[in-house]
């Protein structure tokens, strides 16, 4: 093992390192404690605990912030946890202020350090070791108090609190996924990492977030030699998921027409109508959510057959991605394809076979041809 000594300086530098271990996700707190000056406080996201026998806290604190010379004048701190719509109290906490308990409700506390009223969590611990290493100190502290409320916690990543970081890579992928969907790339060409990132403004985290999450939607393929690869899209491929959609369907029918339970009829008309509350006329209200709920709509019809094989086959289709190909460049649709889907349901609820057969042949007929329509203004492919 090389010792401290003779290890080998990093051949990377600190903002690189920055960026890596900002990957590591972890809780947002505020620590807190309170000296003959007056009360100290700072936002601390490398706080955890050291052990449960007994009840123990470690929290690194940087040398440089007031609050860590308090914690060791004191010889006592708070750990207070945030909660994820407490972003506001943790940049408070963050920026350098002459009073940054200003308008911050506060509780007792045992210690009589200090404590958030609304903290999601406090911890009141007593020094009972501290080191230093390098810019920090490491204060280990003995656990006098702890109480917890319900409720998520905020959290740090990537240089920003993760709730409100997560969210922003949402927004990146859902950018990507448009110009996928819009023809930005052309069908099987090569995505490059940074020139995805310069296309949509943002780091190479974000830009292989969305990639990442592209792959999973089937819009894009990681190819062992080349990188990630754009899947390209044409009648074809449409045109096998729904007649295969229709087959497996139409088999379902045979098998439990005029036999379906009530609560199960229930719950198949409960989704369709979540599916037609998606549409306004002619155009989506929501795409994403109308694609989740056309599949759970069609998955529901799937499993009246109590088939595991057949649920299997069904979710192989990848009728989702199929539909975010065909539909995901316009928002605009038609009734037609709700109406012949509410004909599958009133078959089904009448035990009508025919009626929910014919239902079912005409909306696959009904999706197949508007692939076509798209496909022509798109010259053939997606």
């Amino acid at each position: 093992m090389t010792t401290p000594e003779t290890a080998t300086p990093p051949t990377f530098d600190t903002a690189t390192f920055r960026h890596v271990v900002g990957h590591l996700a972890s809780g947002v707190t505020l620590v807190t404690t309170r000296t003959p000056e007056g009360a100290f406080g700072m936002t601390a996201s490398s706080v955890t605990s050291l052990s449960l026998d007994p009840p123990m806290m470690r929290a690194c604190l940087n040398n440089s912030v007031p609050t860590c010379a308090a914690v060791a004048t004191a010889g006592r701190f708070a750990v207070n946890i945030l909660g994820q719509a407490q972003g506001h109290l943790a940049q408070q906490f963050a920026t350098p202020s002459a009073d940054k308990f200003a308008g911050v409700p506060m509780a007792d506390s045992v210690l009589d350090v200090p404590v958030l009223a609304e903290a999601l969590a406090v911890i009141e611990c007593e020094v009972v070791e501290q080191v230093v290493a390098a810019t920090h100190t490491i204060f280990i502290g003995r656990v006098v108090d702890a109480d917890a409320s319900q409720g998520a916690p905020l959290t740090y990543f990537r240089g920003g609190f993760g709730r409100f970081e997560f969210a922003r890579d949402d927004a990146v992928y859902h950018q990507a996924r448009q110009q996928v969907l819009e023809r930005m790339y052309a069908p099987d060409a090569v995505l490059q990492l940074d020139d995805v990132a310069f296309s949509l403004g943002v780091d190479k985290s974000a830009a292989f977030y969305a990639l990442t999450r592209l792959t999973a939607d089937g819009l894009v393929r990681r190819d062992p030699d080349r990188g990630y690869v754009v899947v390209p899209f044409d009648v074809r491929t449409s045109d096998e998921a729904f007649d295969a959609r229709c087959a497996i369907e139409l088999g379902v029918l045979d098998m439990v027409i005029g036999r379906v339970p009530e609560p199960a009829l229930s719950d198949v008309r409960t989704r369709f109508e979540a599916m037609a509350a998606q549409l306004d006329g002619d155009r989506f209200v929501d795409f994403d959510r109308y694609l989740d709920a056309n599949l759970a709509y069609h998955e529901a019809l799937v499993a009246l057959a109590g088939s595991g094989p057949l649920v299997t086959a069904f979710a192989h289709l990848q009728i989702k991605t199929v539909m975010t190909r065909s539909f995901g460049i316009t928002p605009v649709t038609s009734q037609d394809f709700v109406d012949a889907q509410r004909g599958i349901v009133e078959g089904l609820e009448q035990g009508d076979d025919e009626v929910a057969k014919a239902a079912v042949c005409h909306y696959t007929d009904l999706a197949k041809q508007r692939v076509r329509e798209i496909l022509e203004q798109t010259g053939g492919q997606l």
